[in-house]
């Protein structure tokens, strides 16, 4: 009975000691996360080889992740600055959009100024509709000699973010237009708990990523990039709760 006990209570401070880290420590509870994630995604990909079915992750908001497939883009642009030209027909993208620029340009790092010229934007933000994995696409054109983006397309899915089955909410699709407008500035993913995380739509922008955006700046612009890249945010097939 003894030996019970204290079984019982080497299990319990482990437990207070693992929700401890994960409260505590930002890289601990990404990590985590991501495992979550991939176990639960894992098991209804099996169950849908088994039964057939759709496979659909339901999960907490902490744990609704996505993995990633992306191209390492490298460049900025010569300021902190950009125009962007917002071409969405549907209002929940036009808003998403709006509302992802809003929150970019409050941060003071970098600031997006809407033009109504497609063809003078630095940026174009605009749909795409693949069933490719991609939530969203960011394309960046760089100047191989001086390391300077020239031109960059941001595409938001259509085929992800606006079905219903994939339970992306409205706040989801910000953080994905937040991410992919990451890409355009010049960041690239990182594990942390980051609006730049691969998963692209469970985080808004952080202290993090503001801290990115002003070193990457503060910084030379890098000259051997190549002359074009590419950023997908990958997504699975998640139910919101």
């Amino acid at each position: 009975m003894r030996r019970f006990f204290s079984t019982i209570m080497l299990y319990a401070v482990i437990l207070i000691g693992f929700s401890w880290v994960y409260h505590n420590n930002d890289n601990a509870r990404a990590a985590v996360n991501r495992i979550a994630y991939v176990a639960q995604t894992n098991f209804q990909q099996l169950k849908s080889r088994v039964t057939g079915q759709k496979a659909t992750t339901t999960a907490s908001a902490k744990t609704q992740q996505t993995s990633s497939d992306s191209d390492s883009v490298s460049g900025r642009w010569k300021k902190t600055t950009a125009t962007v030209y917002v071409s969405y027909e549907n209002q929940t993208l036009q808003q998403a959009a709006l509302d992802a620029i809003a929150k970019w340009n409050a941060t003071g790092s970098f600031k997006f100024t809407q033009t109504s010229s497609r063809k003078n934007a630095d940026i174009v933000m605009t749909t795409m509709s693949k069933d490719n994995d991609a939530a969203g696409m960011t394309q960046m054109s760089v100047d191989s000699l001086t390391g300077y983006f020239v031109h960059g397309t941001v595409y938001l899915n259509t085929a992800y973010l606006l079905d219903p089955s994939y339970g992306y909410t409205m706040e989801r699709i910000v953080n994905t237009a937040e991410h992919e407008l990451g890409h355009a500035i010049g960041l690239q993913h990182t594990n942390n708990i980051s609006v730049m995380q691969p998963a692209g739509s469970l985080y808004t922008i952080q202290q993090r990523d503001i801290d990115a955006v002003n070193e990457l700046y503060s910084s030379q612009a890098n000259t051997s990039s190549s002359t074009s890249s590419s950023i997908k945010t990958s997504t699975q097939n998640i139910a919101a709760n």
